[in-house]
């Protein structure tokens, strides 16, 4: 009898220098980061959850659309979170997702889910530096900034 156990081979390729890469020194430049990347023909449609990595500067060296849900709520697994930031090598991390209702209170999900995410980054030395919900009307609700996080 045979056992098959397949290799996993991982690899990284940084694209861009350090002096291309946008700092996030606040909560509002995260902010202007997220809705470029967000679309705007949908952020009143459905929930959209994207997650920023970054460096041990505060640069962001990447983005990840990680889940797309319906018109009020988004399911959003942390392995997968974690997964990117680890085979990124981010030291940092900020969640963002929309609420189509333009309601910026975040729910208990919300606040469950970032718990959540806090506890598994800290168990990779990652942190969670914010989590941002957007609306349609150009607004937001940073967790860092109301000390949530």
């Amino acid at each position: 009898m045979t056992n098959l156990i397949f290799e996993l081979q991982l690899s990284y390729k940084a694209k861009g220098s350090g002096k291309n890469l946008q700092k996030i020194r606040s909560s509002v430049d995260a902010f202007q980061l997220l809705q470029t990347i967000f679309d705007p023909d949908l952020i009143a449609a459905r929930e959209e959850f994207i997650v920023l990595y970054l460096n041990r500067d505060s640069c962001v060296i990447g983005y990840h659309k990680a889940f797309q849900g319906g018109v009020s709520s988004v399911v959003c697994d942390p392995k997968i979170i974690l997964g990117v930031a680890l085979k990124s090598l981010a030291s940092g991390l900020i969640l963002a997702h929309n609420h189509p209702s333009g309601k910026l209170i975040p729910s208990e999900a919300d606040l469950s889910m970032t718990r959540r995410i806090k506890n598994a980054c800290k168990e990779m030395e990652i942190e969670l530096m914010d989590h941002l919900i957007l609306s349609p009307d150009g607004q937001y609700f940073s967790f860092a900034d109301e000390g949530k996080i």
